[in-house]
């Protein structure tokens, strides 16, 4: 019986020890593992489609207001980018949802006019968007933050954000991307 005792609280015992290791650096580690198997298979995939793509950037609030940037990239060049900001409430403060939603700012760019306008996600290929993830999205304190990294079906970059711990509205920072289209470019 005594031995029985003994096993029971070695085991209990060791699944406490295995849980307290589950920690917010072992998610920023399986993040980052994540993030470099994304990576690979991004190098890969742009070189078969020949680094021509479309892909949005969208973010929101939980008071209604939201944005949606599209970015063009041809032969790993941007092209365009497409910019909307717009709530899902009408000017009486009722909801209308996003098919209705209000739109109060818009425009949109071509390779002449890139960056001439202040608003919107930044008029980058996806390598950039790579970049910055892991330099500043990734890279957060861990015990300070909870750090997010989701690919889509493909592998590719699809979130990177982080949210500081105890935040309660509007704390995400970071890159969600809403949609990713490969583009056939004829030669």
């Amino acid at each position: 019986m005594k031995q029985k005792l003994i096993l029971l609280i070695f085991i209990t015992f060791f699944f406490a020890l295995n849980l307290s290791c589950d920690t917010n650096d072992s998610s920023k580690t399986k993040s980052i593992a994540a993030y470099k198997s994304s990576l690979s298979a991004w190098n890969t995939l742009k070189e078969t489609h020949g680094n021509s793509y479309k892909y949005t950037i969208t973010s929101g609030s939980v008071f209604g207001f939201g944005s949606n940037t599209t970015i063009t990239v041809i032969n790993g060049t941007v092209t365009s980018r497409i910019y909307e900001a717009y709530s899902i409430y009408d000017d009486n403060n009722n909801y209308v949802g996003y098919e209705n939603r209000v739109v109060f700012e818009s425009y949109t760019e071509n390779i002449k006019t890139l960056n001439s306008h202040d608003s919107g996600a930044a008029a980058v290929i996806i390598d950039a968007l790579y970049d910055t993830c892991l330099s500043k999205y990734l890279s957060v304190d861990a015990d300070s933050n909870s750090i997010t990294f989701n690919v889509d079906d493909n592998n590719l970059i699809k979130n990177c954000y982080h949210i500081p711990n105890g935040c309660q509205d509007d704390c995400t920072f970071g890159i969600q991307i809403s949609s990713f289209e490969w583009l056939t470019i004829a030669s």
